[in-house]
């Protein structure tokens, strides 16, 4: 959030030369990271950019669209100028710059020196300047308005003038999203104290729970809900002093109600929300939103709403989405005179997964997500009230309506000497330490301080303030003590403890080793989220597999498309295939060596307090057209025989051979998986996608996928690959092509040609089923290569084991020579 030090000197005294890069330093030390410091005014010259004040305003002798302002700068003489502000008008206080001031070009946006000239024919040696010229904000049409009591003649640099700290607030400290959280920081800080606020408005008329009345059907999501009424409301710009306030934090200006509750919630912290109370039907009902249900909300789009969402509803239906954005029904507006406010506490996490799911972040509910403390709801409806009273001319109805069900007891935090001391590492003395805590606002207690007065055996009890809902444990007492007694205290020592010794890592080690070897024979590394839906693993793992897995959740997402852990890698990668061929890839062939996640189970149930089984997984896939040697595509599809190639050959380098058993599993096409075993045992699977699994992620062209299980190859691989001499005698090559049975694997018809003496491999060329076989055949042709390590083969040879090689087949498998 951007913090003004103007602003920040309503709560807190600072130094009129205090050092701001020094309290940057101490506050990025103590409470909150400034990453940086912006100097508004800083360039503006003292001399040359003044506050005026327009004396006379006539009409430009030869344009309707240009005035004449006369203009007391604080010098000896008035001066008269030539504006073509549309807001210009007698008696205001502006920001004036004389000849030679460096302002802003309003069309190039660069600096200029602003020169005396002749504009239609009237000497113009100066200009009445709008926020865009000085680099205020970009609004130029229109002239700032300062308020009427600015000195005139003073420089603007002195009085229009701030610096501003863009300063990061933890996530764990809600309470410092805001101008008085920080200056209760700042304050401990420096050694200062808070001013509050002044919160008292006068009410009247009937008592407003009479006209309003609040029911929350969902206590748990919404513990709180404040509201307020407002009548006689007078909509119109805001006061100048806001709206300079509004630019400085990075907001824009709207109209005096809508700029309020943005100011309050900069202000105090809290979000609020202004209802036209006249446009809204019946009781407010807070409850969960119903199937099926719409709401228009404030930017104008219509938005769909799911059953996890909370709602704020009049009988009209829902009148805006809780703790993110009001809807368009009961807009304040320029003809609205009654406002009913609204300040609540919602449930964090309701609020984070509404957002999110609804791409519909906002400052509210970036605030909301925090767990803003329940007391800050009153804080801001009080605050606000009032000066709708004061700014908007309103009054305000006695009372207010305050549904808070279940308040809560305060919280008491207990922290012993000995665990303050082990948690910092040196000894904070007991004044200074509840000094500290006195000046955070906490309530604190020491008792069994000991007669040697060291401290030893102490116990502070300590409450914390209520607009500090992050401590709940004694480490964080802790904590708050230190960063205020200064880091730098921290005693200095040198490493200590022992190096563990260096251990094996097979697993990994064989994981690095596929990683390579898949690289190498042509396939990238890809790497994906480890976080998934439900929905999108329905569309790779059968529902039945799926309910016995039960997948792992996260109990607080971030999104709403990252909710459970994934038991699998073959979502992330059709969604790759998907995204390259959106983005053009004429060949897809990628994998993923990660891990996937499943619940330990015990006694055929889910252990909930059990880690979960990481299992080191790599998962592959083919697509797409075949590229010639120099990367152009080829009018060939690649297959399940691409990958299986890419496979065996990543295999071959880690000395290990698969063996291919047809199957049939969810999400592939029946007839196109194979188990992948090594040595008898399984180690994973290959196969092709079945449309209706490809048409889930909008592929629509064939997909083959395999899948390894590292830890169950592991044992199959062996330590060292054995090399063998190369022959130096020629080998002679053969082509057999055979009839079989359709549910002949072809692995097996190999293994009995590689079973000859002869034989020194063999490869599958060619398949073909076709009208030229009977029904229930298919023809396999293979290239066989004879060779031995003593002997030159003849011919002869080869004719004569390929004829015995073919009588073994026709005996186990009822082979025949293709003619």
């Amino acid at each position: 959030m951007f913090v003004s030090l103007k602003w920040l000197r309503d709560y807190v005294d600072l130094p009129d030369d205090i050092d701001v890069d020094d309290l940057a330093h101490r506050l990025t030390m103590a409470s909150a990271e400034v990453e940086g410091i912006r100097r508004v005014g800083q360039e503006w010259d003292r001399e040359l950019i003044r506050v005026g004040h327009v004396l006379a305003v006539e009409p430009h002798p030869d344009a309707d669209r240009l005035r004449l302002a006369t203009v007391d700068w604080g010098g000896e003489e008035p001066q008269r100028v030539v504006c073509g502000a549309p807001n210009l008008a007698v008696g205001q206080r502006v920001a004036f710059a004389r000849e030679g001031a460096r302002i802003i070009d309003g069309r190039s946006g660069k600096h200029s020196k602003l020169k005396a000239s002749k504009i239609r024919g009237v000497e113009s040696a100066g200009m009445v300047l709008s926020e865009a010229e000085l680099g205020i904000s970009e609004a130029h049409e229109g002239i700032i308005e300062l308020p009427a009591d600015a000195p005139v003649g003073a420089p603007l640099a002195g009085y229009l003038g701030d610096t501003i700290l863009d300063v990061h607030t933890w996530p764990n400290r809600p309470d410092t999203m805001n101008m008085i959280g920080i200056a209760r920081e700042v304050a401990a800080i420096i050694g200062g104290t808070v001013r509050p606020i002044d919160d008292s408005y006068a009410e009247q008329g009937a008592e407003v729970g009479g006209d309003i009345s609040i029911v929350v059907d969902e206590p748990s999501l919404c513990a709180r809900f404040v509201a307020t009424l407002t009548e006689d409301i007078t909509i119109r710009p805001s006061p100048q002093w806001m709206q300079e306030r509004l630019i400085a934090a990075g907001m824009r200006p709207i109209s005096n109600v809508v700029d309020i509750t943005n100011y309050v919630m900069l202000e105090v912290g809290q979000p609020l929300h202004a209802y036209d109370a006249d446009l809204v039907q019946g009781p407010i009902v807070v409850r969960l939103a119903r199937e099926g249900e719409r709401l228009r909300t404030l930017d104008g789009q219509d938005r769909e709403l799911t059953p996890d969402m909370l709602l704020i509803t009049d009988d009209s239906g829902p009148i805006g989405l809780a703790g993110v954005m009001g809807g368009a029904s009961t807009e304040v507006n320029a003809n609205t005179t009654r406002v009913l406010l609204e300040g609540a506490h919602w449930e964090p996490a309701t609020i984070r997964r509404t957002s999110t799911r609804l791409a519909l972040r906002s400052e509210a509910s970036a605030r909301f997500e925090r767990n803003l403390p329940h007391g800050m709801a009153m804080a801001g409806v009080r605050r606000a009230t009032q000066l709708f009273v004061q700014e908007c001319g309103g009054t305000a109805r006695r009372g207010h309506v305050d549904v808070y069900p279940t308040p809560g007891d305060p919280v008491e935090v207990t922290l012993t000497r000995k665990r303050l001391d082990t948690v910092l590492g040196f000894a904070v003395p007991t004044d200074e330490a509840t000094t500290i805590l006195d000046t955070l606002g906490f309530e604190t207690h020491v008792s069994n301080a000991g007669e040697s007065g060291d401290g030893a055996g102490e116990t502070f009890r300590v409450r914390p303030p209520w607009w500090r809902t992050d401590i709940t444990i004694p480490d964080d007492v802790a904590e708050e003590i230190v960063r205020l007694a200064g880091y730098d205290r921290l005693p200095a020592t040198t490493i200590r403890g022992r190096i563990a010794a260096w251990a094996p890592q097979p697993l990994v080690e064989l994981r690095e080793r596929l990683r390579d070897a898949l690289v190498e024979v042509g396939m990238q590394e890809v790497v994906t989220y480890s976080l998934t839906t439900d929905e999108v693993l329905g569309r790779v793992i059968a529902p039945e597999e799926l309910a016995l897995i039960r997948p792992l959740r996260l109990r607080n997402t971030l999104s709403s498309d990252r909710e459970v852990m994934r038991p699998t890698l073959r979502h992330s990668l059709i969604e790759v295939v998907d995204r390259n061929i959106r983005a053009g890839a004429p060949r897809i062939a990628a994998f993923e060596a990660g891990r996937v996640y499943l619940p330990r189970r015990a006694d055929g149930a889910q252990a909930s307090e059990a880690l979960p089984d990481e299992r080191e997984m790599v998962t592959g896939v083919v697509s797409g057209s075949d590229a010639d040697r120099w990367g152009r595509p080829v009018e060939r599809t690649l297959d399940f025989f691409d990958a299986k190639g890419m496979l065996d050959a990543a295999m071959t380098a880690l000395g290990v051979t698969l063996d291919y058993e047809a199957d049939h599993e969810f999400g592939f096409l029946p007839g196109r998986l194979a188990r992948l075993s090594a040595g008898g045992e399984p180690v994973g699977l290959i196969g092709e996608l079945h449309p209706e699994t490809l048409d889930a992620f909008d592929v629509a062209q064939p997909v083959t996928l395999f899948e390894i299980d590292v830890a169950r190859l592991l044992p199959h691989v062996p330590e060292r690959v054995e090399a063998r001499p190369v022959s130096r005698f020629p080998a002679v090559e053969q082509d057999l092509a055979l009839v079989l049975d359709e549910d002949v694997p072809a692995s097996a018809v190999q293994a009995v040609i590689e079973g000859s003496g002869l034989v020194a491999s063999s490869r599958v060329f060619d398949v073909y089923r076709g009208d030229q076989l009977p029904a229930g055949k298919k023809s396999i042709a293979f290239a066989i290569r004879y060779q031995v390590p003593n002997r030159t083969l003849t011919g002869e040879d080869a004719n004569r084991e390929q004829a015995k090689i073919v009588k073994r087949l026709a005996r186990e498998f009822g082979a025949e020579l293709r003619g």
